[in-house]
């Protein structure tokens, strides 16, 4: 894990180092909870890069109804002037587990996989732009991450991605495969101390104690921690039902709460 976090240190810094000049794409594989999208957002915000997330598994062919590619896209067009990530989640799910013969794979998402090959391969992007009219724009300042769960193999590497469906051409532009384990308990109990929510919800709620705030969703991460799939996800639900449900009482109903600039809280006991 240590050698992963270098590596992608790394290519972050020889993105950002060289201005979007290099740009590693990468694929980054990992079990639900394993904390993929986060890590990403994580190193993004720390080097100060501008951060979209898209779901591949949301998008349909273009020309075809729905959300297409052209329109996940958008917001990079206000992102331009920025180095920007362009984290593309459920990657997995534009092809078919174990078929490496494209032939038996859904025209819509083997559409899709083509259309972010082209992206890809490309500078400039055609997004949907305003009156529902397409522009392009320029994209040598995005680097794209392409993740998904892969049906929670461990240690993909190019090879059984090609068998798995990625197209051999988009590899030959996406080489790089990164695969992330499980978070530690140790590392969600640190991110839980120190997140932006807690904190937020203590400086609202003053007569609450965060070291008895710790102290429960310390024990409350112990216990669900074998069960968790929401990974760094699962550290917000907790804050959230800790604040709004009280901390013993997470299935009684909400209590109204009127919103001022301090709140007396109210543990739900």
């Amino acid at each position: 894990m240590q050698n992963f976090e270098k590596e992608l240190n790394t290519l972050f810094n020889v993105f950002t180092a060289s201005e979007a000049e290099l740009r590693p794409h990468f694929i980054l594989t990992g079990s639900s909870g394993s904390g993929k999208s986060w890590t990403i957002a994580k190193l993004a915000e720390e080097f100060g890069l501008g951060f979209l997330e898209i779901n591949a598994a949301q998008l349909t062919k273009e020309g075809t109804a729905g959300s297409s590619l052209s329109k996940a896209l958008a917001p990079l067009g206000q992102m331009q002037q920025q180095l920007t990530v362009c984290f593309v989640d459920e990657f997995d799910k534009l092809f078919i587990a174990g078929n490496s013969n494209s032939e038996t794979a859904h025209e819509t998402t083997l559409g899709v996989q083509n259309e972010f090959l082209k992206v890809v391969e490309s500078d400039t992007a055609s997004v949907f732009g305003d009156y529902g009219k397409y522009v392009t724009i320029s994209t040598k300042n995005v680097l794209y991450v392409f993740a998904g769960a892969f049906n929670g193999e461990e240690d993909i590497d190019l090879d059984r991605l090609r068998e798995l469906g990625v197209k051999t051409e988009f590899l030959g532009r996406v080489g790089l495969v990164y695969n992330t384990a499980k978070v530690t308990l140790e590392t969600l109990i640190k991110t839980m101390k120190d997140s932006h929510y807690l904190a937020t919800y203590l400086d609202l709620f003053p007569d609450v104690k965060r070291e008895d705030v710790e102290a429960t969703l310390t024990q409350q991460l112990t216990d669900c921690y074998d069960n968790n799939t929401l990974g760094y996800r699962m550290i917000t639900t907790l804050i959230h039902q800790y604040f709004i449900k009280g901390p013993n009482s997470p299935d009684k109903e909400t209590k109204k709460v009127t919103f001022q600039r301090k709140l007396s809280f109210q543990s739900g006991t």
